[in-house]
């Protein structure tokens, strides 16, 4: 049930624009974007020692994922312009769902300077005309999703690449967790895992840590509740935030009241990022600040990382029922694309 004995399924009627049909898919949108590894010709990009992932917002996204999931360093620019040291040893890949982002045209067009290994995915706009015009390989994945809802298509086209190049690891597990999260967190008859831990945020801000490879995941998480819930939320990783961030917690009471934090955590942490994490849980509960405690699925590292963000996708679409918004529509965002054009 819902508050003051609303269902869920009323509250549903917030989602106008059909979330939850997209969010259900995304197990089918991952499988989907495997297979359109398999057009890319590897010739020409094989050899090099690093990737640099271009993108920005729900595109690049895919990117800081990519470096909690090679075995070969990532380097992730959301930004106009490449770092200096970026040369013929890198594969640059262009993310931009739309293809027409300014910031990752403009840092691909530097790479076209640097090096000979490029590759975009895109549903088309200026990037994929680009690409189809200059013959640099690129994915075209399908229009008509938000970005951040297209993570499937965006992500998992680079894994499969990955994978024929033995970089990245078996991904068997990680979908068959994925496939159970999709039936266990879909609206249902009683309330389930993401449903509760929304309620557990209403009218609360959230902080989300992870550490390392999940590191990543707690950005996506707090990219998903400002643009799903509409809410504010931050995120920081773990061991760095024992350096700074907890500082801020002596007056947290007092500042932001609504503070509430949570922690993905992973098997695959380090041992001693697990001991901070319960240290850090005592100091909370010392200042009255409320947390949260998130644990991956699975046992293996992709498994764990990809069922945490995918639970956090779901958090993000109740919390938005509760906040009594839409989750698609991101018209700021829309406002302030209308006047840099």
């Amino acid at each position: 049930m819902g508050e003051r004995g609303v269902t869920w399924t009323e509250f549903r009627a917030q989602d106008r624009s059909g979330m939850a049909e997209v969010l259900a898919g995304f197990p089918t949108q991952c499988r989907a974007g495997l297979a359109l590894a398999e057009r890319v010709p590897l010739d020409g990009l094989a050899g090099f020692s690093r990737v640099v992932a271009l993108g920005m917002g729900g595109s690049g996204i895919a990117g800081g994922l990519l470096g909690s999931l090679l075995t070969v360093e990532v380097a992730s620019v959301r930004d106009y312009t490449l770092p200096p040291w970026m040369g013929e040893e890198s594969l640059i890949v262009a993310l931009s769902y739309s293809g027409d982002t300014e910031e990752t045209l403009a840092a691909f067009a530097q790479a076209r300077r640097r090096t000979k290994r490029l590759l975009a995915v895109t549903s088309g706009g200026k990037l994929g005309r680009l690409c189809a015009r200059e013959g640099i390989p690129w994915v075209e994945i399908p229009k008509g999703y938000q970005p951040r809802a297209a993570l499937g298509y965006l992500l998992f086209p680079l894994l499969g690449l990955f994978r024929r190049l033995d970089l990245v690891p078996d991904l068997g597990e990680a979908l068959a967790v994925l496939d159970g999260l999709a039936a266990e967190l879909a609206p249902g008859e009683t309330e389930n895992e993401a449903q509760k831990l929304a309620r557990r945020l209403a009218g609360r801000v959230p902080l989300v840590y992870g550490a390392g490879p999940t590191a990543p995941v707690a950005f996506r998480w707090k990219t998903q509740l400002n643009e799903n819930a509409k809410q504010p939320a931050f995120s920081a990783e773990l061991p760095e935030l024992c350096h700074n961030e907890v500082v801020g917690w002596e007056l947290t009471g007092r500042l932001l009241p609504q503070g509430t934090v949570i922690f993905l955590r992973s098997a695959h942490d380090h041992p001693r990022v697990g001991k901070r994490v319960e240290i850090l849980q005592e100091l909370l509960e010392a200042r009255g600040i409320p947390w949260l405690d998130v644990p991956g699925r699975g046992e293996g590292s992709a498994a764990q990382l990809l069922s945490l963000l995918y639970r956090g996708d779901w958090v993000s679409y109740y919390l938005a029922l509760l906040n009594g918004v839409d989750p698609t529509p991101v018209p700021i965002i829309q406002e302030l694309k209308g006047r840099l054009a």
